[in-house]
């Protein structure tokens, strides 16, 4: 067979996991909304969250399965996607727990350490890189690798949990995330990952446009927004590790900017004002947004503008000056802790 053939078939392969995925999707929500509310698997509003009604929190259950349908009836995929997902599983759980116990947050990342450490033994990756960031030797972690891989995988886990505060917003996110790895042209020549990411893409637009468009609407829970966070994370380290590198770890942290600089700007924070950094509250980006008096779906649109700003500069910076990129990243970033705080300032003189 030509190589064009071959290519043809595998992008076939592909789509049709997509659709299975998919369609698996839709038909997990319809059969699972109703038990979820008999089983009391909902979202009520409080203080902190306005919406109308309890909501199914079944989003991220309903991604799972559709993944997993499209994963065992198409072709097969490698090991470390394997292992991947039936890890992720352990994400989901505690995640679906905590949605209807509200456990410890210390247990959710104690849970969080297991699986990556789970992943990390079984396919024998993780961050042991920084790449070259400056322009000079390479950067590498030696005995700090594994310790700094769980912090860094568990840091964006949360991120992503964190930024799950308005509808669509942490699903909109990982699609951005996923566009901003295939323009890095980080799977240009890993076949496999783009087939799964194509495959994640397709189980998260069911969830968005019941979320976005109907009435019957269904959120990720923490099951969902921890399963989005935990499967970038480790897509982005088996991409950004290894040899030959098909990512630049530095090209990493532009395809998750949003979640990345508001979590680490809301934790400071909190340490600031002299409470835990995982103390909830609404200093969040679209907190801001939305206290400014912005509807939640022109929050929406907003950030994803900004997110896709985001990643348009970095890709223009790794194009033009590569060595400058972690540098403009952390300048983005000291910018945004700037305005943040002045809009805090400003907040509280009104108040007064």
């Amino acid at each position: 067979m030509s190589g064009k053939g071959y290519i043809l078939i595998m992008m076939l392969e592909f789509w049709q996991a997509s659709l299975i995925a998919m369609f698996s999707v839709l038909f997990a929500i319809k059969i699972l909304r109703p038990i979820a509310i008999n089983i009391n698997l909902v979202d009520t509003p409080n203080d902190r969250k306005q919406h109308e009604g309890n909501v199914p929190l079944i989003g991220g259950l309903c991604i799972y399965f559709g993944m997993f349908i499209a994963m065992y009836i198409s072709r097969p995929f490698p090991d470390n996607l394997f292992y991947l997902l039936m890890t992720s599983s352990l994400i989901l759980v505690i995640g679906m727990l905590d949605d209807l116990k509200n456990l410890s947050i210390w247990l959710r990342i104690l849970v969080q350490i297991i699986s990556c450490l789970v992943i990390i033994i079984c396919t024998d990756i993780c961050i042991v890189s920084f790449g070259s960031p400056f322009g000079a030797n390479e950067i590498e972690l030696g005995q700090f690798a594994i310790p700094f891989t769980i912090f860094a995988v568990v840091g964006l886990v949360n991120a992503f949990n964190m930024s799950d505060g308005i509808d669509g917003l942490a699903g909109s996110l990982a699609l951005v995330t996923v566009i901003g790895i295939i323009l890095f042209g980080a799977v240009k020549e890993k076949a496999s990952i783009l087939g799964f990411l194509l495959m994640f893409s397709a189980a998260i637009l069911p969830y968005l446009y019941i979320n976005l468009v109907t009435s019957k609407k269904i959120f990720l829970g923490d099951a969902g927004s921890l399963l989005i966070g935990f499967i970038l994370a480790w897509i982005l380290v088996f991409l950004s590790q290894g040899e030959p590198r098909s990512m630049v770890p530095t090209s990493v942290l532009w395809c998750v900017a949003v979640p990345v600089i508001d979590t680490f700007t809301v934790c400071l924070h909190r340490i600031c004002s002299g409470g835990s950094p995982l103390t909830a509250d609404r200093q969040h980006f679209h907190h801001l947004l939305l206290d400014t008096g912005y509807s939640s779906k022109k929050t929406l649109l907003i950030i994803l503008v900004c997110a896709f700003c985001l990643l348009a500069l970095g890709l223009l910076v790794q194009q033009v000056y590569p060595t400058a990129s972690l540098s403009i990243f952390i300048l983005t970033t000291l910018a945004y802790i700037g305005w943040s705080f002045v809009k805090k300032n400003s907040s509280k003189h009104k108040n007064l």
